[in-house]
């Protein structure tokens, strides 16, 4: 079962990096495995608490997959938490933490603990969950700069 913790610190402010992964309709645009996403049962926004249940669709080293997750948002806490409604996994978790800093920077923290059903899928997995979260962090931070532009990229 592989569990994955990553944190980097990114020159964002924590309410911009907290409505970036929020806004989950958008993840294809900047995530180059995820083809598409659809939300339904959508409630509240980025000021109050949020919830959805999405939908995504993904194409992995040869394999399409699609899976649909519960979405719980909490902007005063600054965290997220994602569990598994339907799909190829046994239990999926997600949870981000973002923690402002000081010097204007935040921690992103990302944890991720999922099993899938399919041996196969679950061998592939394993062998590059490390690698596939850096990916999404990086793509992440990608997006925070090419969204948000800091105005001193020394911070980064």
């Amino acid at each position: 079962m592989p569990r994955v913790s990553e944190q980097i610190l990114i020159p964002h402010s924590a309410e911009q990096l907290y409505e970036l992964v929020r806004d989950i309709r958008r993840y294809p645009e900047f995530i180059r495995w995820i083809t598409k996403i659809s939300v339904e049962q959508e409630e509240g926004d980025a000021q109050s608490s949020y919830r959805c249940i999405g939908t995504a669709s993904v194409h992995f080293k040869g394999f399409d997959e699609q899976f649909s997750t519960h979405v719980f948002g909490d902007p005063e806490a600054r965290k997220i938490d994602v569990k598994l409604a339907r799909g190829p996994f046994r239990h999926l978790r997600n949870r981000w933490q973002f923690d402002p800093r000081d010097d204007g920077r935040t921690r992103v923290h990302c944890f991720i603990d999922y099993e899938f059903k399919n041996p196969v899928l679950g061998l592939l997995a394993r062998s590059n969950s490390r690698l596939a979260v850096g990916k999404i962090m990086d793509a992440f931070r990608a997006e925070a700069d090419r969204r948000f532009r800091p105005e001193d990229q020394s911070l980064t």
